[in-house]
């Protein structure tokens, strides 16, 4: 297309440019990639005025079965949580994605580990939604806290249903990138028939409750892993953990919350919302 409009100064086209370079680095992430995790904790979870100052996430994720706007559902581990996803994915506003059992193999604060579902259970457990699964909503697989158990292999060896879902799902904690690269990488090197959900990641830290918080590691932890995952392009949908502070003493969290238990964006707010992904 030509333009006829008069001339404009040389002021002006760089002015624009600038501003088309902005839109353009801000659109390297590809569509859905960019995710967040509200846990809950002293102040609840997910809340409208914390969701509104998350401008670069796509989708969010809780420990429950909620069907909010942008919400991915988790499925629950009972047979009333089963009937339940059934009557919604047969209903007449089916999600697009679901999640599946979300760490089986261990229940959280347990000490010895227990298991929340044994594989044969799950496999049971989850057939009768698989076979009245209806036309739309796409199931991801179920994650194991420990990726490295045979509970996921022991799994689909009882359920025959690795074909069912869309998508693996693995959670992450590392002390590096390089460190959270090379587990990624182990648990795509066996499960690499299908892209990967990450559902779960931050920087892991050494101690408990860091005083200071290492927000600079954390900025460059969050910017890195978001570029490293776009160039993958089996990587599908990364979840930072968390979008909220929950409490001080989980070494998996204390420092990679975005907003603070009064709401207040924390150093890592900004940088999330301006994720190029590059």
């Amino acid at each position: 297309m030509r333009f006829t409009s008069p001339p404009m100064s040389l002021e002006m086209p760089m002015a624009i440019l600038g501003i088309l370079s902005i839109q353009g680095a801000a659109a390297q992430c590809s569509e859905g990639l960019v995710n967040v995790v509200f846990n809950t904790g002293k102040t609840g979870g997910y809340t409208d005025q914390r969701w509104e100052q998350i401008h670069s996430a796509s989708n969010w994720i809780t420990f429950d079965f909620g069907l909010a706007d942008k919400q991915i559902p988790m499925l629950g581990n009972d047979n009333t949580a089963i009937q339940k996803a059934i009557d919604v994915v047969n209903g007449p506003n089916p999600p697009d994605f679901m999640l599946t059992f979300n760490e089986p193999d261990n229940l959280y604060g347990s000490n010895p580990r227990q298991v929340i579902l044994q594989p044969a259970d799950a496999a049971d457990l989850i057939k009768p939604l698989l076979d009245n699964r209806g036309n739309h909503t796409q199931f991801i697989a179920p994650v194991p806290a420990f990726d490295n158990l045979p509970w996921l292999p022991e799994f689909y060896g009882n359920c025959s249903c690795q074909d069912a879902f869309a998508a693996y799902n693995v959670h992450v904690y590392n002390e590096t990138v390089e460190e959270a690269q090379e587990r990624i990488n182990a648990f795509h090197d066996t499960w690499n028939d299908k892209p990967l959900w990450i559902t779960e990641i931050a920087p892991h830290q050494e101690n408990s409750c860091p005083d200071p918080i290492p927000w600079d590691n954390s900025i460059q932890f969050l910017q890195q892993i978001y570029a490293w995952g776009q160039q993958t392009e089996w990587i599908e949908k990364i979840f930072w953990n968390s979008a909220n502070e929950i409490h001080c003493g989980d070494t998996n969290v204390d420092a990679s919350f975005l907003l603070d238990f009064n709401n207040n964006s924390t150093p890592l707010l900004g940088p999330f919302n301006q994720l190029t992904c590059s």
